[in-house]
């Protein structure tokens, strides 16, 4: 009788056990026995294991790793692992799960199931991604499952479209060697971009004649890489065309600041951890060349524009930015180091009209032939000065440009003054040979600068005077009605 009313009670519990399970089936309880069978599942098969690296052995990026963690965290199975990383994305609702370390994710694929890790090596900086596949399974998917990762990471990356800005730091020990990065979120394109119109077409066909020419490059035996070489006075828009760049070829944007690269190995070290698919800037390289304190070598950034570790990666764009390139040795300026020259000269008048459409909304106004004119006397400013009095003065389109005229009568007065204080020895330290020469003698000619100049003031006085004289005049005529 005992026994009959326990084996009863103990039916009772199983059913209610059952009853229970339905309602708090994601309690931990339940929780704890899925893990425990599924921790039986796996010591009745056989598993096979594969670490894929963040880097090489040559320290440069494994860009299976780089897929592959893309893949993983889109997963829904990271939201069911024990530790997740929350991060902002680039929209602002926007929240991305990252997997953590030591943490398992578990995909399905083909009907077999597969398991993720990842995990710390023993030095620091190394990361690796392990994978866990049944050995059954292995012939069956592997192929098919590393090929559906590459697919999925190519859907993501086109519909992401996110570029990024590199920055190499000092200190290479942490975790993600000698580069930083964050979200590049630069506005301009090669739309917005105020330059020639011929010439911005004819960038824009090279760039995307490079990017169809890897067969091409292959067959003539050359690396698949392309370098331009942007010159001009500072604010003509050189570090915004290479965002423009960027944005249009859709690179990441590696920016090498050679004052943190200790000596020229360090320099092909940073270059092997760039990745396909860049843009890598290095700018001023004219000041740099001229510095003497630097730890780099002339050698070394020859090397690093054409040597044989510039081959250690392809598709990419390199772009160097100078103030100018009169002083470079012509080794740096040869075609192979350098493709393609472009030259951002200061603000013409051509150049103004399309800043004051892009920024005040004009396409013509009644004092644009006194712009033009000062401009002809050899006035200059940069599309930065220019484009910052018209930020400024965007709410009144006429105290811009009134603004802006000033602006030039003040530099063409300056210029006028260093030519006369510099005419003893010729030319000025301030001014590029190339802007005060006349011809091909290299002669100056500054009483022709004061000579526009004073036209030019003698100008302003004419219509000032006949503008006068107009409401003198206009005056007298309502005094004499007035008086009739």
């Amino acid at each position: 009788m005992f026994s009959f009313v326990n084996f009863g009670i103990l039916i009772l519990s199983i059913v209610f056990l059952g009853v229970v399970s339905k309602f708090l089936s994601r309690t931990s309880l339940i929780h704890s026995l899925k893990k425990v069978w599924r921790w039986l599942q796996e010591k009745c098969y056989v598993y096979q294991f594969y670490k894929v690296p963040k880097f090489n052995e040559n320290m440069q990026e494994n860009q299976l790793y780089r897929k592959v963690s893309t893949y993983l965290n889109s997963l829904p199975s990271v939201e069911d692992s024990d530790f997740a990383n929350l991060f902002a994305g680039t929209k602002p609702t926007e929240i991305n799960l990252v997997l953590d370390e030591n943490q398992i994710v578990t995909d399905q694929f083909l009907g077999a199931r597969v398991f993720w890790r990842s995990e710390n090596g023993e030095r620091e900086g190394e990361k690796s991604l392990v994978l866990k596949i049944r050995k059954n399974d292995k012939r069956r998917v592997l192929v098919q499952y590393l090929q559906h990762i590459h697919q999925t990471f190519d859907e993501i990356e086109q519909k992401l479209k996110e570029v990024r800005l590199f920055v190499n730091v000092d200190d290479g020990t942490e975790r993600n060697g000698r580069w930083r990065s964050t979200s590049f979120t630069h506005p301009a394109t090669m739309e917005t971009m105020v330059m020639d119109a011929d010439l911005k077409s004819k960038i824009k066909s090279d760039l995307e004649n490079f990017l169809k020419s890897r067969q091409y490059y292959h067959r003539l035996g050359r690396v698949w890489k392309r370098s331009y070489l942007l010159y001009g006075a500072a604010g003509t828009g050189k570090s915004t065309f290479i965002a423009a760049m960027a944005k249009f070829l859709s690179y990441d944007v590696y920016e090498i600041n050679l004052h943190k690269v200790r000596n020229d190995a360090d320099l092909k070290y940073l270059l092997l951890q760039t990745t396909k698919k860049s843009l890598l800037v290095i700018e001023d390289l004219d000041r740099h060349l001229e510095d003497k304190s630097t730890a780099l070598s002339l050698s070394g950034v020859l090397n690093f524009m054409d040597g044989i570790f510039s081959s250690c990666g392809e598709e990419r764009v390199m772009v160097f930015t100078m103030n100018s390139k009169e002083n470079v040795c012509a080794s740096i300026l040869r075609p192979g180091r350098i493709d393609v020259h472009i030259n951002f000269p200061l603000c013409d008048f051509s150049a103004f009209k399309n800043l004051a459409n892009s920024h005040l909304g004009l396409k013509e106004h009644k004092l644009f032939p006194q712009v033009e004119e000062i401009f002809q006397t050899g006035a200059t400013l940069s599309q930065a000065e220019i484009g910052e009095i018209m930020i400024s003065n965007r709410g009144s389109p006429s105290r811009a440009l009134k603004t802006v005229i000033t602006a030039l009568q003040g530099n063409l007065a300056s210029r006028v003054g260093k030519r006369l204080s510099g005419s003893g020895s010729g030319r000025t330290q301030e001014e590029p040979e190339e802007a005060v020469k006349e011809g091909q003698n290299g002669i100056l000619h500054p009483m022709k600068d004061i000579k526009n100049f004073y036209g030019l003031l003698r100008n302003r006085s004419s219509r000032k005077a006949s503008m006068d004289k107009f409401e003198i005049d206009l005056n007298d005529r309502e005094n004499s009605a007035h008086g009739a």
